[in-house]
C-alpha cells in the first residue's frame, strides 16, 4: 500500500496543481482499497471471506476521479494482477466445493429411507 496517498512522487511534483494532488490522492486511496480486498482473498486462499464478503459485494467504482495519473500506472497494474490471482483462488475454491457437493449428492441419491447412510469425511 502507498505510504502516503496524498504525496506525489518527487519526480512528478514540478508544476503540480491542487487538482493533480487530489486526483493522485483519490486514485491512491482506491488502489489501497482494491489491494486490501485482493490481499484478503489471498490471505484466506478464497475461503473464510465472511467478514470481507459485504465489502466485496458492495464495492462500487468511484466517480469523478478523472484519468489515472501516470505515476500510478505500475501500481494499478500490480493491483490488477493481484485481483486476477485472487479470482483464480476463489475459482479454485469454488471447484473444490462443487466436487464436494457432487459427492454429497451421490450419497443422498443412494439413500434409502429405511436404512441410515453415513459419510466418513475423514477417510
Amino acid at each position: 500500500m502507498s505510504p502516503d496517498a496524498t504525496v506525489l512522487p518527487a519526480e512528478a511534483s514540478a508544476g503540480v496543481t491542487d487538482t493533480d494532488v487530489l486526483a493522485y490522492a483519490g486514485w491512491a486511496a482506491v488502489l489501497d482499497e482494491l489491494e486490501a480486498l485482493a490481499l484478503t482473498v489471498d490471505a484466506t486462499g478464497g475461503a473464510g471471506l465472511d467478514d470481507s464478503a459485504p465489502r466485496l459485494l458492495s464495492w462500487t467504482p468511484p466517480t469523478g476521479l478523472g484519468p489515472l495519473p501516470a505515476e500510478l500506472a505500475d501500481r494499478a497494474a500490480a493491483v490488477a494482477a493481484a485481483q486476477r490471482d485472487a479470482l483464480a483462488q476463489v475459482d479454485d475454491a469454488r471447484l473444490v466445493v462443487l466436487r464436494h457437493l457432487d459427492v454429497v449428492r451421490t450419497v443422498e441419491a443412494s439413500h434409502q429411507p429405511e436404512r441410515p447412510v453415513y459419510l466418513d469425511a475423514t477417510g
